[in-house]
């Protein structure tokens, strides 16, 4: 799942006001905060993207779409996740 830099800001936007109205936080300084969020944002959908190349790599000799295709696909999906501390 590719999202672009407008999407991502979005979220980073959204979060960052989560965070101040529900004074979860102490943000001193938005802007920064701001670009922490969208950094991690970036870095995490990144993963999930290599996640997904990986496990359809590992599937690749069976049918998409199949339920043996769908059951070891959230199998090996679970597996990279826990492989990769997500």
């Amino acid at each position: 799942m590719s999202l672009s830099e407008d999407r991502i800001s979005h979220m980073a936007h959204g979060i960052v006001d989560h965070i101040w109205r529900e004074d979860l936080a102490d943000v001193t300084d938005e802007n920064r905060a701001l670009a922490r969020v969208k950094q991690s944002l970036g870095a995490f959908f990144g993963a999930v993207e290599e996640i997904d190349e990986a496990v359809r790599n590992k599937l690749r000799n069976r049918a998409p779409g199949s339920r043996d295709w769908d059951i070891l696909y959230q199998k090996f999906y679970q597996e990279e996740l826990a492989k990769r501390h997500l």
